[in-house]
């Protein structure tokens, strides 16, 4: 099942990414303009990572859903 989040629980999770993976940016977390799949796209590619990897990464930090 794929993780599911709105944009307050996407805050926590933001950073969280930011401190485990330091060379994301602001820029590239933002969630704004762009659907929520392909945000993840863009963030796992810059990553190096598949989108359910990524998804992995999420589920593992702990966020009210």
């Amino acid at each position: 099942m794929e993780s599911k989040f709105d944009l307050y629980q996407w805050r926590s999770i933001r950073d969280n990414l930011q401190n485990k993976y330091p060379e994301l940016t602001n820029a590239d977390l933002v969630w704004g303009r762009t659907t929520r799949d392909d945000m993840l796209q863009m963030i796992s590619a810059k990553l190096g990572k598949t989108k359910r990897d990524l998804l992995d990464v999420i589920d593992s930090f702990e966020f009210s859903a």
